[in-house]
């Protein structure tokens, strides 16, 4: 058992801050909360004295990328460092995230499902992770990694990793499950385009089409996943919403 003495306590009601808070934890649960000084607690108890400090709720990133930590061509191809150099690094982001008070961060692409077991395992620390593992997107859209001739990038793709370049409309459905066999929590698909896309395919050029779009979110659904669409405007945009989405992410050019 610890006892948080003295807090400034945040309870994220929307209630104002409350002084002098008395914060009882049992394991890993917030057993009783008080702003009055028990006097007694249990031989084995942990006084903490926090007066001073303010004590809230975990923060919650609904939509993060951890495993890129750089913007430049040669990172978002590998080709920077070496993949155990690059795996550490991320174990590292993921610690600092959590010591900055974020419990809890939904991936948006990039992070394999080993370091969310890792972080359940106690092997690294940090938040809880739910992953979508790729982008799923057409070929030519934003998770189509090809160079400017043409030529696929020149390193391998990570197998835990799968690939979310959709070729036909055939082929979304296995591409979903292919996602949810290498661990995705969300589906994380595509209707615009925008960062990453290739040259003249911007925010607002469309990706999937509306077939495409319901195929996607009606597998996942079936899978019981929800669906997080990458979408800034134009066109995609109603394509997704008529499809179900469950999220837009981004939305820059919401239109009414």
């Amino acid at each position: 058992m610890k006892v948080l003495k003295g807090a400034r306590l945040i309870d994220g009601t929307g209630a104002r801050p409350v002084e002098g808070a008395m914060i009882v934890i049992r394991g890993n649960r917030i057993e009783a909360v008080s702003t009055k000084n028990q006097g007694e607690w249990p031989r084995e108890a942990e006084i903490i004295d926090v007066s001073g400090m303010t004590v809230l709720p975990g923060l919650i990133d609904c939509h993060d990328h951890m495993a890129n930590h750089r913007y430049d061509l040669a990172h978002r191809w590998g080709i920077d460092e070496p993949e155990s150099t690059r795996h550490l690094r991320t174990a590292a982001v993921l610690r600092q995230t959590l010591l900055a008070g974020y419990t809890m961060v939904r991936d948006a692409a990039g992070l394999d499902s080993g370091f969310k077991r890792a972080i359940e395992e106690g092997l690294a620390e940090g938040p809880r992770l739910v992953l979508s593992i790729s982008i799923i997107s057409p070929i030519g859209g934003i998770g189509d990694a090809m160079s400017p001739s043409g030529d696929c990038c020149c390193v391998p793709r990570d197998p835990l990793l799968p690939s979310g370049v959709v070729e036909t409309q055939g082929d979304i459905r296995p591409v979903v499950r292919r996602m949810v066999r290498a661990g995705a929590d969300v589906i994380k698909c595509a209707t615009t385009g925008g960062a990453s896309s290739r040259p003249g395919h911007g925010p607002r050029d469309g990706a999937f089409n509306l077939d495409e779009t319901q195929a996607l979110v009606e597998e996942a659904h079936a899978l019981d996943r929800r669906v997080m669409c990458h979408e800034l405007g134009g066109r995609g945009l109603g394509f997704a919403i008529e499809a179900g989405v469950d999220s837009i992410e981004h939305g820059c050019y919401l239109d009414e």
